[in-house]
């Protein structure tokens, strides 16, 4: 009798081992995590597919955040170099019609055409306000204008989490897939001064090499 209560108490430590092993069999270890080498890889190769890309449309929404804050809708249509940008809204404008290149653009509002190498300008004399449209162009793809020297910053899958150019703080609020390819379809742009949020509901004809 002296010898049975420790069998008894060592056939229960067995069947604890047992069950405590059968239940950490049952975990899935976590995912490994995402090296610095695996991201800039990944960001390398997302960098020239969406550099590839020459040709896109989107529409979406820009609005002026604030309390004072209106919006506009956005029709973008870039075919190479060239650009046709349209605004339609409060925000200000009216309508505003922006087309050409980055090295001679058209301006057209309610009060006529006005043409220009520096729509920037224009717009902040006229408006009250401005975007980059050169660099707006890198921008919306999710990419840094080139020619500048930016501040990036990379989120673990290997896409723009925030970028800073040009006085301009620009964050990725969210992404989306359009042809296979994640793309921004929000967007916050901010120079000190004003600060926007551009909503891109929908991409089309953006594929590498305008495929």
């Amino acid at each position: 009798m002296e010898f049975q209560a420790p069998r008894r108490l060592l056939r229960l430590q067995f069947a604890a081992v047992a069950l405590l092993l059968a239940a950490c069999a049952g975990i899935t270890p976590p995912p490994a995590a995402v090296t610095s080498s695996q991201t800039s890889a990944a960001w390398q190769k997302r960098q020239a597919a969406l550099l590839a890309i020459v040709n896109f449309k989107l529409q979406g929404r820009l609005a002026e955040r604030g309390l004072t804050g209106t919006r506009a809708d956005l029709s973008w249509d870039q075919q190479g170099e060239h650009f046709e940008v349209r605004l339609s809204g409060p925000l200000g404008v009216g309508a505003l019609l922006l087309s050409g290149t980055p090295d001679a653009m058209t301006i057209r509002t309610k009060d006529g055409f006005t043409q220009t190498r520096d729509a920037s300008e224009f717009m902040r004399h006229q408006l009250g306000w401005s975007l980059p449209v050169s660099q707006l162009r890198y921008w919306v793809l999710g990419l840094p204008a080139p020619g500048e020297t930016p501040t990036l910053v990379i989120d673990d899958q290997g896409r723009a989490a925030n970028l800073r150019e040009d006085g301009w703080q620009i964050d990725y609020a969210e992404y989306q897939t359009s042809d296979s390819l994640e793309l921004p379809r929000k967007i916050d742009l901010a120079d000190g001064t004003h600060s926007f949020r551009l909503v891109i509901d929908q991409w089309s004809e953006a594929r590498p090499d305008g495929t």
